[in-house]
């Protein structure tokens, strides 16, 4: 079981409930979070406060798993794509300076750039320039290259400058564009004189008071980060492959605490660093500068919800804010998988007295979870069209195994039926009479065994 660092002092709580309570307590979150503490499926820092009243906040799991360093409230960690709000108030600081302007175009800034007589600030601000990317439009090989080797805004554009568009700019977003973010960085480049580390420092996280807070240009930082993980087995994990940061400016190069996350939250919502214009464009989108109003989830809790999130090798963080309550549920893990974006909606929805689910977990013997393999082929409405998954058990545990990745290990909750520990969804499987497995459900997807 993985140690955990809290901040509060906390009493150990039973099982989560999925009934509404009209007020939360510290316990009734560190029991949310215990079935995932006690699995090895969290690792990182967790806040929730409300204005100035702290609601919960505790670290779990290790910075440094080799070192057995614990995790705690200083400790920093990559956070993906929630560093495009960093970005995004970069830029927003800059037009307060009258240094740009929503509708200044990227050509007048930077050249050679496609579509770059028609792309403004605004279309790189809500992601809808439309621009070639880095992450999807070059050939793996390429991207691998870029990966693995050290970067600067400026050579991550030269990569794309050949390449066409998506399109012409404007609409609504189709993809979160990395590309743009790096232009952005390079457009901050060239209108401070600094590079990007060193512009967001004096643009955003000194004047904000963020002082663990960094972008990880490769350079010897002051200071460790969380090593990143990755699952595999049934509770364990494993170094996540490394990669350069500088290849991310201004998408997913950035470094924060949670503390640190919420003194800038604060800041743009209600300090005087930027203007009342550049406040409410950035709190009142409904899909841009690094977040989204999520329909679902403000449907489901009758007020506006904002939403930032983000994943990389080793890293998974997420963001929720509700403005009317000045209320934010901050989570920065240090493993990789996807299972963020489902699970804190829960504890959100905990925290406003609603109804949620929570993950009751019992340990389940190997030999009463079953040993269940097999190729099993999904159909064309399926996550990824057509894909046929494989099943292994071997000394690990049961994992699965995605056509290009991920390596999926499942956790057993009941005869046959796991969490899966990546994506975080149900998987159960179908015998026939002869006990043998002859389908897999995932979620509520259905692949039959291929016979080879």
């Amino acid at each position: 079981m993985p140690e955990t660092f809290a901040w509060l002092m906390l009493p150990l709580a039973l099982a989560s409930q999925t009934v509404a309570s009209a007020t939360v307590t510290p316990a009734q979150i560190e029991s949310f979070f215990k079935p995932f503490a006690v699995t090895n499926n969290l690792s990182g820092s967790i806040l929730v406060i409300r204005d100035k009243r702290t609601l919960f906040a505790k670290s779990y799991g290790f910075a440094d798993e080799t070192k057995r360093i614990p995790n705690g409230p200083n400790t920093r960690f990559h956070i993906a794509s929630m560093s495009i709000p960093f970005t995004s108030t970069a830029v927003l600081r800059l037009i307060d300076q009258g240094k740009l302007s929503f509708d200044t175009r990227v050509s007048e800034i930077v050249q050679e750039v496609p579509n770059g007589d028609k792309i403004n600030i605004r279309n790189l601000l809500l992601q809808n320039s439309n621009l070639p990317d880095v992450n999807d439009d070059l050939s793996d090989a390429k991207y691998q290259e870029l990966m693995n080797s050290h970067q600067t805004p400026e050579s991550l554009i030269e990569a794309v400058r050949s390449l066409s568009t998506h399109g012409e700019p404007g609409g609504e977003p189709q993809r979160e564009e990395h590309t743009g973010q790096n232009l952005l960085a390079l457009i901050i480049e060239k209108k401070t004189g600094l590079p990007f580390a060193d512009a967001m420092q004096r643009l955003v996280f000194q004047p904000f008071g963020m002082r663990n807070s960094g972008i990880d240009d490769d350079h010897p930082l002051k200071g460790a980060v969380a090593h990143g993980y990755q699952v595999t087995g049934t509770f364990g994990l494993k170094p996540a492959p490394t990669f350069h940061w500088s290849a991310k400016p201004g998408n997913g190069s950035a470094f924060t605490t949670a503390a640190d996350e919420w003194k800038w939250l604060q800041a743009i919502v209600h300090g005087p660093l930027l203007s009342e214009s550049s406040r409410k464009a950035m709190l009142e989108t409904e899909n841009g500068f690094g977040w989204v109003r999520s329909k679902k989830q403000s449907l489901r809790l009758g007020e506006s919800v904002l939403i930032s999130n983000g994943r990389a090798p080793g890293f998974s963080a997420i963001l929720e804010y509700l403005p009317a309550d000045n209320l934010a549920v901050i989570v920065l893990t240090n493993i990789e998988h996807d299972a963020n974006p489902l699970i804190i909606p829960e504890l959100t929805a905990m925290v406003k007295g609603k109804p949620y689910k929570a993950f009751d977990y019992k340990p389940v013997a190997a030999d009463v979870a079953g040993r269940p393999g097999g190729d099993f082929a999904f159909g064309p409405d399926f996550y990824r069209k057509s894909a046929t998954l494989t099943l292994v058990t071997d000394e690990k545990g049961t994992t699965l195994y995605w056509p290009g990745g991920p390596e999926d290990p499942l956790l057993p909750i009941a005869k046959d039926k796991f969490m899966d520990r990546y994506y975080w969804n149900p998987v159960s499987v179908k015998r026939g009479t002869d006990g043998k497995a002859i389908a897999l459900d995932f979620n509520s997807f259905r692949g039959v065994r291929r016979q080879h």
